[in-house]
């Protein structure tokens, strides 16, 4: 369990991690960082992805959120998993859907497995703790050195510089130190807010766009790139979109219909866990069609290869 300090907003602003990394980092970073060919899109693809595999390591919410997105418009998303991780039910049904999952370890033999996967992947996304991807030669300069024309995405919670790059979190945390429960309560009586999750979706959607910006990129000018994006950098994004009146607010919410939440999207499908009903996509892009090749399967039920190109 982490434990963290409520902050007020202009607390945060006078802490060093706020004002040497988080004040000039952008909201989603897209770095080139080697050169390689350009690598076109699949001619005559009927989804906008079709022809991209994407390896990942995504958790929880926040960086799964990356590869279900890159799975419904068409990437072959192969997620993969240590053999002791575990994961809370209710975030794997629903960040994991669209993604095949595979289980590999720190073997010899999974290493080179990896390795094998690498070397056809056009994306690599995770959201591990600090030092993990570096530890374990998967951070963006090795990677790409070794797969040219990778687009190494990943989600970090303060920046991957400053005093406080080497503290692990989530959701809540980014928005407690920045503010935003002293802004729903007060900083002697913090409130999360009542919709939850704070920033992870929104993260997850951002690193999405950079990696698209970087497949895009890669098939004009080609190149390695890696992309960044923060939790707690998106939540003084959020913040910095204005606060309503807290009284206002307390009084309109659920007024009359146009002040009442609408209940999401969902859809149902047949999958290997039975019959799934989750929330679908709720904004569709007419000249930008998507849909999910895989569904829902069980955590590790994947062989560690790529699917044959449709």
């Amino acid at each position: 369990m982490e434990g963290i300090k409520v902050r007020s907003n202009e607390e945060f602003r006078r802490e060093l991690q706020y004002t040497e990394v988080l004040s000039k980092m952008p909201l989603i970073t897209v770095e080139k960082i080697a050169e390689s060919e350009p690598v076109p899109f699949q001619a005559g693809g009927k989804m906008p992805l079709d022809g991209i595999r994407a390896l990942g390591m995504g958790h929880v919410i926040a960086g799964a959120a990356i590869g279900r997105d890159l799975a419904f418009y068409g990437a072959d998303v192969l997620n993969i998993w240590r053999p002791n991780d575990t994961e809370v039910e209710g975030f794997y049904w629903d960040a994991q859907v669209g993604m095949r999952s595979t289980v590999l370890g720190s073997s010899k033999e999974d290493r080179a497995r990896f390795d094998i996967l690498l070397r056809d992947a056009d994306v690599f996304f995770a959201n591990k703790r600090p030092g993990f991807l570096k530890s374990h030669g998967m951070d963006a300069e090795e990677l790409c050195a070794k797969k040219p024309g990778l687009i190494h995405a990943t989600v970090v919670l303060h920046g991957e510089k400053g005093p406080w790059s080497n503290r692990p979190g989530f959701d809540e945390i980014a928005a407690t130190v920045s503010g935003l429960f002293a802004v729903e309560g007060s900083l002697t009586n913090p409130k999360q807010p009542p919709i939850v999750p704070i920033c992870d979706n929104i993260v997850g959607w951002l690193g999405t766009i950079g990696v698209l910006s970087a497949i895009r990129r890669r098939a004009i000018e080609g190149g390695s790139y890696r992309v960044v994006v923060s939790l707690t950098r998106t939540v003084l994004w959020q913040l910095s979109l204005g606060i309503l009146d807290k009284a206002y607010a307390i009084e309109t919410a659920g007024s009359t219909d146009a002040h009442t939440n609408i209940p999401p999207d969902v859809f149902t499908a047949d999958t290997p866990l039975g019959t799934y009903q989750g929330l679908d996509e709720q904004a569709y892009l007419a000249k930008s069609p998507g849909s999910f090749r895989t569904v829902l399967v069980p955590r590790g039920s994947s062989k560690p290869e790529w699917l044959q190109a449709r």
